[in-house]
Formats: structure tokens, C-alpha cells, sequence
């Protein structure tokens, strides 16, 4: 057990507290070794992407076949029947950006990590998220407020595309919020309260 169960107040989250322990379980879901180790390339992440977001695979819109192709040049499937091109990221955040679903990934990550920890004011600037990736300043900030609304949203494609692995919540941890909570930001900041 994490903590000694008889000094835990087992009081209701606050919204906040209830936010942050939405961030640190996403964090507990990220791969091991994180993303950038998970999808080595920019073709694991789409075909991650495109798993997530076609679970049954993509449908073609013209001629309702689901036999498509990748045609890395252009980025995009067509459907190998009447050649209809479609862009796995079309409609969602990453549609006609400039920058590749990799780096989608590993920012959605660093978004995850920092709200996790509490620190997001101070991880994710807009000058140095700019500096960290090499993008302009309006650029840093269009992803990072795309990417706050896609991660917030439960219907949102980023989360279940890189949080790929299941927490591992103890059974007596499970039972309340509060314990929940402390058990989850013992494993995000590695701090923990006994065994």
C-alpha cells in the first residue's frame, strides 16, 4: 500500500485536482521510454494515427471500398479501386499543417507531462515551445492550443493515439478519488509513501 489508509483525508477532488488527475493518468499511459522511442518515424505514427481513427479500417467516400494504399510521396492513402486520395490526418487538428504527425506526437507528450506535473506555465511557453521545435512563435502557439483542446476533448484522436500503454492502479487505490489522486502523483513525480 502507498499510504497509511487511517491518515489519508478521503475527501471529494477539487475541479482542479480532478483536471490534474486526468493529465497524470494520460502521463501513466504515454510508452515506456515515451514517444519518441514508441514511433521511431514518421510511419508509425501513421499507421498509429490511422489505427486509432479507422478502427476498421478507412471506407472510400466515392466508392465504398476499404482497399487503400499509402503513397508516401504525397502522404496520403487512395483507394486502389477508383484512386481517390485521402490524407489520414483530414479533419482532424493536424489537417494541412506544415509540421508531420510526429511531431504532433511528441508535442502532445510534452503538453501531457508538463499539465501532469503542475508545471505547465513554466514547460510550455510559446517562445519555448517555438525554440524547442523549431517552428515560429505563432506556430508554437496554434499547436499548443490545438493540441489543449484535442487532448481536453474525450472525443479527441491525439490522447488514445500516443497513450497506448494501461495504468497499473493498485485495487485499494481505486476504490476513492483522493487515493487516486495521490497514487497517481506518487508515480508522476516518482515520489512514493512506503512499498
Amino acid at each position: 500500500m502507498y499510504w497509511d489508509e487511517a491518515n489519508i483525508d478521503h475527501r471529494e477532488l477539487t475541479a482542479r485536482e480532478r483536471q490534474r488527475l486526468t493529465w497524470m493518468m494520460a502521463s501513466l499511459s504515454l510508452p515506456k521510454g515515451g514517444v519518441r522511442a514508441a514511433f521511431a518515424d514518421e510511419m508509425a505514427c501513421v499507421y498509429r494515427f490511422a489505427a486509432v481513427r479507422w478502427p476498421e479500417g478507412p471506407t472510400c467516400a466515392d466508392c465504398g471500398r476499404k482497399d487503400f494504399a499509402y503513397l508516401k510521396m504525397r502522404k496520403c492513402l487512395y483507394c486502389r479501386k477508383c484512386k481517390r486520395q485521402l490524407s489520414v490526418t483530414a479533419g482532424t487538428i493536424a489537417h494541412r499543417s506544415r509540421l508531420d504527425l510526429r511531431m504532433w506526437f511528441i508535442a502532445a507528450e510534452d503538453v501531457i507531462s508538463a499539465y501532469a506535473i503542475g508545471k505547465e506555465d513554466a514547460f510550455l511557453t510559446g517562445h519555448d515551445l517555438a525554440h524547442r521545435y523549431g517552428v515560429s512563435y505563432s506556430a508554437a502557439h496554434r499547436l499548443k492550443t490545438r493540441l489543449l483542446a484535442d487532448l481536453s476533448d474525450p472525443k479527441g484522436i491525439i490522447k488514445p493515439s500516443i497513450c497506448v500503454a494501461e495504468p497499473n492502479v493498485p485495487q485499494d487505490v481505486a476504490e476513492f478519488d483522493w487515493g487516486l489522486f495521490v497514487w497517481a502523483q506518487a508515480k508522476v513525480t516518482g515520489y512514493f509513501f512506503g512499498d
